[in-house]
């Protein structure tokens, strides 16, 4: 066993870094919208529409009360 262990230790040590990585981007990017990434890439989408939403809005009322003398 210890020579099995001396011989493939630094190996297993490496195979169990790679799964623990996995593992942690699968918790933090997950594969919905209840992961931490998905929380705050919907919460950055929402808030990027409101804003743009308001700042069309506001554009149209510009454009129509400058068009009137056309």
């Amino acid at each position: 066993m210890q020579d099995i262990l001396k011989e493939y230790g630094p190996a297993l040590i490496t195979v169990v870094a790679i799964i623990a990585l996995v593992v942690l981007i699968r918790v933090l990017i997950g594969t919905d919208a209840d992961s931490v990434v998905g929380k705050a890439f919907t919460q950055l989408m929402e808030t990027f529409f409101t804003k743009a939403t308001e700042v069309s809005g506001a554009a149209e009322t510009v454009v129509d009360a400058g068009s009137g003398g056309l």
